[in-house]
């Protein structure tokens, strides 16, 4: 069912995390709990936080309480990889994971996965949700599990749980295609299933009760809640799209192009599709894609708010950190009709972040932090503000400390013969296109590999219209000393020898 919020209910949710920055002086644990809330393809700006017609208001109050990363990248823009590189503190090019492929098999993984490591640490673990490693595996260190789609060996599955419920969802979701994200799915639709009848409500339902009855007081807490969801298709429960007004909604502003002028990503992700839908879409139905994928974001924030309050009820709160973010982005027809993600364009790599929750030093509560973030940071700073002894070769850097690196890595190898490495600051973006090597090992990449790239100024055009690269007289300063920068990271990331 829709919850109505009120300015009264989020104000006071914001106290109640801020009254869990306290820690209790008779913890018996002291380690804190972590709640790491997650979901898929969450535009880095769709947040209330960031724009104030979308309605998120429990996400919000997490970042009014903790620390708000504004300028925070995935390491590769699609899922598998992107959260691959997470769970394991490694870049794509470490892990070998690069694309929406094959994962790594258990017993070949170079580094312990998260829950694995807080499980060895003494924490119950408990995972709700996608994780999507690209394989059949192990639960890598859930105790207890739970998912909507993706095998995992011993996870319970909806499909085995409430077979029937799942059967109605593919039913009213089969025309959105493959991944729920044709034309349809991205279109979307009120769903005339209750939300137990969801694969992201069904997780929800399965946390709750865990959280209910299946707590182990001895034991510190890691709870992992990731959401299929805001991902197409745009088939939201009944009563979200009712929190937006459709004449108020802006959708993408196409540039003055007639044909695509994306370099590192040209052809890839089955463009004729969209733009033959798209561009000739009418004006209601990109308010109603736009809208739908809003009240997506709502209803993921709705049901993190019923999880989180019920975390605070049984008292997890009191000492936690709690993480939240997406493993990556959403074009939404932006730069020429371009959805999804397979990018290295802003909506596609800049990604939500946030860290709230009573671990989280005092004087960084209510702080917006500028610095450039990664997803892969986050391996090191749960770990450490847990701590846990962190594995040698992680390559983060803890978000809570104050290290700071010149710019942000993404990459990206969609295109057979080529690889695209992103270097990023808040004002500059560089891609250089690499003829691509074998082997995909990155410290190997030198100049003479270069085979092209894109330069924005991001300050001046943030919607990246404008690429400066072959105008060296515009950009010759910041792009060399970036290319330095660039090739310098490359050479550093080191080779990780696998079991």
């Amino acid at each position: 069912m829709t919850r109505k919020y009120s300015s009264r209910l989020t104000a006071a949710w914001i106290l109640v995390l801020a009254a869990a920055f306290t820690h209790a002086a008779d913890d018996p644990i002291g380690k804190p709990n972590v709640i790491f809330l997650m979901d898929d393809q969450h535009r880095w700006d769709t947040l209330g936080r960031v724009n104030s017609i979308v309605k998120t208001p429990n996400l919000d109050a997490l970042a009014q309480s903790g620390v708000f990363y504004d300028q925070a990248v995935c390491q590769a823009p699609m899922c598998i990889p992107s959260r691959n590189s997470m769970m394991l503190g490694l870049y794509p090019n470490q892990t070998g994971v690069l694309r929406n492929g094959r994962g790594i098999p258990d017993g070949q993984l170079p580094s312990q996965p998260l829950p694995e490591l807080f499980r060895d640490a003494g924490y119950q673990t408990a995972g709700f949700g996608k994780t999507h490693w690209g394989v059949t595996c192990s639960t890598r260190g859930f105790e207890t599990r739970y998912i909507g789609e993706c095998l995992e060996k011993d996870a319970v599955m909806m499909i085995d749980d409430a077979p029937d419920a799942k059967k109605r969802y593919d039913s009213e979701s089969h025309t959105m295609g493959a991944g729920e994200e044709n034309n349809l799915g991205y279109l979307g639709f009120t769903s005339q299933l209750p939300e137990l009848e969801h694969r992201d409500g069904w997780v929800t339902g399965k946390c709750l009760d865990f959280i209910d009855s299946k707590l182990d007081p001895e034991r510190p807490l890691f709870l992992y809640l990731s959401f299929l969801k805001p991902h197409a298709g745009h088939n939201v429960p009944a009563g979200y799209e009712k929190q937006y007004r459709l004449d108020q909604v802006e959708y993408a502003k196409q540039p003055p192009w007639t044909e695509d002028r994306s370099p590192h990503a040209a052809g890839v992700n089955r463009r004729d599709l969209y733009v033959d839908y798209w561009g000739k879409a009418t004006d209601e139905q990109w308010r109603l894609m736009t809208m739908r994928y809003r009240a997506n974001c709502t209803w993921i924030d709705d049901m993190f708010g019923r999880v989180l309050r019920e975390l605070e009820r049984k008292g997890v709160l009191d000492n936690a950190l709690i993480v939240y973010c997406s493993d990556h982005g959403e074009m939404l027809g932006e730069r020429f009709y371009r959805f999804n993600k397979y990018c290295l364009y802003e909506s596609s790599v800049r990604v939500p972040l946030i860290l709230s929750g009573s671990a989280i030093p005092e004087e960084l509560q209510g702080k917006t932090d500028h610095r450039p973030a990664e997803l892969v940071d986050l391996y090191p700073t749960v770990l450490g503000a847990a701590g846990i002894t962190i594995p040698q070769q992680a390559v983060g850097m803890n978000l809570l400390g104050k290290e700071r690196r010149p710019a942000s890595f993404s990459s990206l190898h969609e295109r057979g013969n080529e690889a695209a490495f992103m270097w990023r600051t808040a004002d500059y973006k560089l891609i250089l296109r690499m003829k691509r090597r074998a082997d995909d090992n990155a410290c190997m990449y030198t100049a003479a590999d270069i085979i092209g790239g894109e330069f924005y100024n991001l300050a001046e055009d943030p919607q990246e219209w404008y690429d400066l690269y072959p105008d060296l007289a515009a950009s010759r300063n910041p792009r060399e000393t970036m290319t330095r920068e660039l090739l310098k990271f490359l050479k550093s990331q080191r080779t990780i020898t696998r079991p």
